[in-house]
């Protein structure tokens, strides 16, 4: 089986990482999503906060220019630089490594270019993905409504600060698909069926 890489970009409440999880388990191949990535990350020497910081946007100053420390992270003077520069490092080292899924991490556009790379976004009405909220966290539906909000307005603002480009874009998609269409396992199914296809992937025995 030759090396290949999938991406699942998605929106809050699609039901992306289960679906993404799906696959890499039915493919017998690792998943890294943001839990797994920030795990590594924090091992590498940058703090949970300062990427909590990233991930909302914010500029976070390292050393002026005069050499007086505004943070204790990097020599470089916009720690905001630094740790993305980092999280992409990391993505395409992963990526080289072994075949695998990427679940979110702007992966799509980090990996853009790689060969055996399949780049997936999946997305649902708002009808659907409010109802999942509801259900996943135990919220009502105006709770749910603002979350969704609030999560699809930072994954909006990471990625435009990871990639400068709209989250929205498709140009950078091989597929988008509405899970609600399928469910979970069924759009997992249509996803591997599209990859081993692509990958020419042998089922395994």
């Amino acid at each position: 089986m030759q090396h290949f890489v999938i991406t699942i970009g998605c929106e809050y409440g699609a039901k992306g990482n289960a679906i993404g999880k799906k696959i890499a388990e039915d493919l017998g191949i690792p998943v890294y999503n943001r839990e797994t990535v920030d795990a590594i990350i924090d091992e590498v020497g940058i703090p949970q906060d300062i990427m909590d910081k990233v991930e909302s946007g914010v500029t976070i100053a390292g050393k002026g220019v005069e050499g007086q420390e505004r943070g204790s992270f990097s020599k470089l003077s916009d720690l905001t630089d630094r740790a993305i520069h980092v999280q992409k490092q990391i993505i395409r080292k992963l990526a080289a490594r072994e075949s695998c899924v990427f679940i979110g991490r702007s992966a799509d556009y980090i990996l853009k270019g790689q060969e055996n790379l399949l780049c997936v976004f999946i997305y649902a009405p708002d009808e659907v993905r409010i109802r999942n909220v509801c259900e996943s966290h135990n919220l009502s539906e105006k709770d749910a409504k603002l979350l969704i909000y609030e999560k699809d307005k930072r994954y909006h603002t990471r990625h435009l600060a990871f990639t400068g480009s709209n989250r929205g874009d498709r140009h950078n998609r091989n597929l988008l698909i509405d899970s609600s269409m399928l469910g979970v396992d069924g759009t997992a199914e249509y996803i591997e069926d599209l990859a081993k296809k692509v990958f020419n992937i042998q089922e395994r025995g």
